[in-house]
Order: structure tokens, then sequence, then C-alpha cells
């Protein structure tokens, strides 16, 4: 028998209607779709029906690793959950991106993931063992609690080394933007947590010891590691992120991911009313600040509690972000009376004012009967989604300000295609762009990303070093299409999208990484040989996956390819802190290096409708109607397909 390095696998199937369990082999997945985002994906076009709905027990929940989960293949032991989600309006596929130990534990267990469906007569846990042992415990005793008091309980029981994936009262009664909360405060949005408690699932306890995993190339993937290792350690790599800062914060220990050297920061903090919580550099930490600052002039205690508050009862932070821009407007408006005696606009920004809101939610009282539904649901129903232009997207999830359109005209293809969250595949492009920023608006006395290396790293990492030509519209569809393939790529290995791709080092002389870092890191690990374009083609395999999925749930192809018309209407200004700080003129390279100004930019339509023509030509899609052609999907290894969409006419 020859050996199998990478994959655990087997994946469980546990139907919680009849407390059954059985397997689905890996193998049968793993050589087209790698694993993460990938295999998920593929099984939800398998099992999950275009007509069903997220609460339904025919819906999926999976949870699925990467072949390097659980392996220290720096920041790459990540897994991804897929379902229909609640939370987006309409409902429809959606995926989430997970970190932490959990992952590392089910690999560890003897498991590359999980797929749970049905329904449990009464609430449940799942207790994983090694071995892929599965067996069913009554959570009736753990009903009602919050994440907090059930992950204490658990690791009260069963040690304090377990893994545990669990929800709190917002998953019981299905608040729509539930999250998925784990051990060491990781956490999964896009309202998985409501579809664990729609089916009566509590939590999954993994008590499974560490392992070290074997490798298939061990000398392979120590010289690749020792290759990652230069290019990101230390602080002039440029690669390490911001601490968290908040007034009488302060960081009691750092908390990384398995395997991860922490460039993120992440770490467990404590507020000086002694208040603990899991803390990374990024909206869901500082969600509640500007209001806090607008009442109380600090910055502090009360951001600090709101993010408390949403791990605590397993609520989305972002959802909770969107909400605080528009639900004290909407008050001040009159068009929620009811809730002008607990919900005070004038408070907003008080510890107070988040814990009624958070209370009226879990709880569904009130106005958290309707608040409970989400944004767009919500505003929809009191009339005032007007209120929403700008900061979620019409599906109803986050809607990244700090990329834009106007000023990087290849992330319109994104944008217009992507129906869910996109951060992930906006960072391909923002994050070098902003070091770039950092060197320019600095006159380069800060970062080392001049104009010259961007181009370069444009070359490598971005298709052409056309694609830093912000300025024009030539190639930027193709550009897309690249950052979307490589990001898709990234999500099935899995890989963490705060350290990956290592497009740029201050630690590089060239101040550029290697793009060729992520395949060889798979071989390595798995013994199977990948190049850089058979990495990109698994990422345009499992892109062009998804794309069915979402033209099954009812897109239309090029007719629902649009953006949004604030693009077109109103112009560009700033997008965040840092271009205010950095580039407050919105400065980009235009051709051969030369700077254009975007400030105040609008976005043609007819150069929208030309960067589609490019983006469509790059995947080998019918130009007219944005839909699939029979021989790119052969191509990609995706002809079993073909016959549902040639019948659904999909297919041009």
């Amino acid at each position: 028998m020859v050996e199998q390095y990478g994959w655990a696998g087997q994946i469980l199937r546990v139907d919680l209607s009849r407390s059954t369990v059985d397997n689905i082999h890996t193998m049968g997945y793993a050589d087209r779709f790698i694993g993460g985002k990938g295999i998920a994906s593929r099984l939800y076009w398998e099992l999950v029906s275009k007509g069903a709905n997220a609460f339904s027990p025919d819906n999926h929940l999976f949870m699925i690793n990467g072949p390097l989960t659980g392996i220290r293949a720096t920041a790459a032991s990540r897994w991804v959950t897929v379902s229909r989600s609640p939370l987006t309006f309409p409902e429809q596929y959606s995926c989430s991106n997970l970190g932490g130990y959990f992952g590392a534990a089910l690999k560890w267990a003897g498991l590359d993931g999980l797929d749970i469906y049905g329904l449990a007569r009464k609430p449940v846990i799942l207790l994983i063992e090694p071995g892929a042992r599965c067996t069913f415990e009554d959570a009736t005793g753990l009903w009602g609690k919050n994440t907090f008091e059930t992950i204490a309980i658990l690791q009260g029981k069963y040690g304090k080394n377990v893994s545990v994936a669990t929800i709190g009262e917002a998953g019981e009664r299905l608040v729509r933007f539930a999250n998925v909360i784990c051990t060491g405060g990781t956490s999964g949005s896009k309202g998985f947590g409501a579809v664990m408690g729609s089916k009566n699932l509590k939590a999954i306890v993994v008590l499974a010891p560490k392992v070290t995993l074997p490798v298939a190339r061990p000398d392979d993937f120590k010289q690749v590691i020792r290759e990652i290792n230069a290019l990101t350690i230390g602080e002039a790599s440029g690669r390490y992120h911001n601490e968290v800062r908040l007034d009488g914060v302060k960081k009691v220990k750092p908390a990384y991911c398995y395997g991860c050297l922490g460039v993120c920061r992440r770490g467990l903090y404590r507020s000086d009313s002694g208040e603990e919580g899991y803390r990374i550099n990024c909206n869901s930490a500082f969600f509640y600040r500007s209001l806090e600052i607008a009442k109380t002039g600090t910055k502090g205690s009360a951001t600090f509690h709101a993010t408390q508050l949403a791990n605590k009862h397993g609520l989305c932070a972002l959802q909770l972000s969107i909400l605080c821009k528009w639900l004290p407007k909407a008050i001040r408006s009159g068009a929620i009376v009811s809730a002008d005696s607990v919900l005070k606009p004038d408070q907003a920004g008080t510890s107070e004012w988040i814990q009624a809101l958070v209370d009226m939610i879990i709880n569904r009282q009130g106005i958290g009967e309707v608040l409970a539904e989400g944004n767009r649901r919500a505003a929809k129903e009191w009339g005032v989604s007007e209120l929403l232009e700008g900061i979620t997207s019409q599906t109803g999830t986050s809607n990244p300000t700090g990329h834009d359109p106007r000023l990087y005209l290849a992330l319109a293809p994104i944008f217009a295609t992507e129906a869910n969250f996109v951060t992930s595949q906006l960072h391909e492009l923002e994050k070098p762009i902003r070091k770039w920023m950092e060197w320019n608006g600095s006159d380069g006395k800060k970062g080392f990303l001049n104009t010259e290396k961007l181009f370069r790293l444009a070359r490598l990492f971005w298709g052409s070093e056309g694609a830093a030509e912000f300025s024009l519209p030539e190639i930027k569809g193709a550009t897309a299409a690249h950052l979307q393939n490589r990001a898709y790529a990234k999500e099935n290995l899995v890989a963490c999208d705060w350290f990956w791709p290592i497009n740029y080092s201050g630690n590089a002389a060239l101040g550029t990484g290697d793009p060729t870092l992520e395949p060889r890191l798979f071989s390595a690990v798995t013994g199977e040989n990948m190049d850089e374009i058979g990495y990109l083609r698994s990422g345009e395999r499992c892109f062009n996956q998804n794309r069915a999925i979402f033209l099954r749930e009812g897109r239309q192809g090029r007719q629902d390819d649009i953006l949004e018309e604030r693009f077109y209407a109103h112009p560009y200004q700033k997008a965040s802190g840092f271009i205010a700080d950095f580039n407050p003129e919105c400065l980009v390279p235009g051709p051969n290096g030369k700077l254009v100004s975007r400030k105040g930019a609008k976005l043609d339509k007819e150069v929208f409708e030309q960067i589609m023509d490019d983006y469509y030509q790059a995947f080998g899609w019918d130009v007219e109607s944005g839909l699939f052609k029979k021989d790119s999907l052969e191509n990609l290894g995706l002809a079993d397909m073909i016959p549902e969409l040639e019948r659904d006419c999909y297919i041009s």
C-alpha cells in the first residue's frame, strides 16, 4: 500500500436525523479540487439542491481541511465552512475561512472534514476522537448557554486542550448572522452558527492529541520553510500588521493559529476592567470605535466590550458593524419608533447601548425580532434600504470600504461577479498597493515597495506589468481573473489571507516574494508535483465550479454581473484613514509609472463593459452572455458538470 501524505483520506458524513455516520473518500475529490473550498464547493454542488432552504434539514454544513492543515506549513493550517447561507439575501452558497486549532485537531483525529446534515431530535454534541470515531452526546443542558460558558464546560469535561466549535444563543434562535465560535476565539461568519442551530447541533468537540504528521519530501519541505522565513521574519520584511490599540487595553499573550509566525499579531487582550478577549487588527476589533469616540471622546472599553459581546453570544461583528452605521439614523428618522425608548440614538457609543442592542437581537425581543433577520431584510422591512448604500453589498454581506473599483479598475469584475464577501480576493491587489502608497506618500522615507518594484510584483503575481497601470482599462479584466484564480487556489490549500501570498518583502533585494512557494509547499507535503501554472489552474477550476453554483441558484450571467449605481454616479474621494494619511490625492501608477490621481473619478459604464469583455475572454466564457462554453469546462476537467448546466441553459 502506497503511503498517503497531506490528506487523512476520509471526510465524515454525519446524519443528525438518524444519528449515523458514514465516510466520503477524500481522494475521489482531491485530485481535481485539492481541499478546502475546492472540495467543499464540489460536495455542495453534488448534495445541496438549488431549492434547499438554509434552515432545512436537507441543507448540508461542510467543514473541510486542506492538505496542509495540521502540519507546520506556515500559516496554512486552516479550514473552511460551506453551506447555504441564511445571511445572504437571497439565501445562497457561501464560504467562511477559519484558523485556530480546530481544523488541525480534525486532521489529527484522522479526518479531512465533516459533512453534517439532517436535524437532531434534541440538542446534540458531536464528539470526534482519534481514528475518526464519532459519537453523539446529549447537549440539552448546554442549550441556552453562551459560547464562553459552553466552551468552559466542555473543556472541564473533556480536558483543557480539547478543540470546540460551538454556537451561542444567536445560533440557537436562528439569528441570520450567527457565527460559529471555536476555542481560542476563532470565529466563522456567513450565518453558519444559525445553520448549526437549525440542526440542533450545539457543538462539535474534537478530542485528539497533537500529532506530528509526516510529509512526503522532508528535505524539500525544510527548504521551502527556510525560504518563507527568509522573506517574512523580522519587522524589516514589512509583513507584520499593527497591534490592536485601544485605550486601557493591553495584550496578555500571543494567540497564533497552529503553525503560524503570527504576522497578524493575534492575541489575548485584557481591558482595565478585567474583561478578556481575543483580538486581531481588523474590523471586528474596532467596529464600535467611531461611535465610542463620537460619544465619549475615547476609544477603549466600549469598543472592546462590543467585540466581546459578539463572540460571547455568537454574532458576526462585521454585521453588527453595518448595523451600527444605519440603525441610529433609522431611529432618528422615525422609521423605527418603538426602538427609541430602549436604543436612544444619542447613547450609541456607550457600552450600555451595544449591550441593549445585542440583548434584543439574541432574545428576538422588540425590534430585535426584525434585526435578527439581518441588515438587508430589516432595512427592507422598515423601508429604509437606502441607508445601506455603500456599507453593505446587495446580498447583505459586508462591503469592504478600503477597496474600490473607481480607484482600482481591476477590482470591478470581482465586485460584479462575486455574491459573497470578497476581501481575500481584493487583498491580492490592495495589500501591495498600500505598501506602495506608504513608500510614495513618505517620499521614500517609509516602506520599500517603490514603483519599479511594484511593476515587477504585478508581472509576477497579477499576470502582467500592465496590471499596475491603474488608470487604463486594458487587460484589467484578465487581471481580475488572475487575482481570483490565485485567491481561490489559496482557499483550496487552505492558506491564510493575512500571510499569503508573499508577494512583497522588505527582506528581498528586489522587494518581491516568490509566486511558486505555495505549489512547492503543496508538493513537498503531499508528494504530488505541482507548479505555479497547476496551482493557478486549481483556483480557476474552483472558481468556475462556484460560478456554476451561483448560476444554478439564480444568477443569469452577464445581465447580473453588475455594479451598484454609486460607482458610476458618485465621485471617488477616499476609502480609509490609511489612504487619507499617505495618499490624500488618491494617486496610482499609470502608463510607464507616471502617477495619476483617481480623486473624484467615477467608473464609466462603457469602460466597465470593456473590462468585462476582457474578463469573460480570460476565462473562456461567452462574452455576450457571460455564460460557460463547453470547451472551457472540459479544459478544466469539469466535463461532468456539463449535462446539468446544458439542461438549465447555462452553457452558451
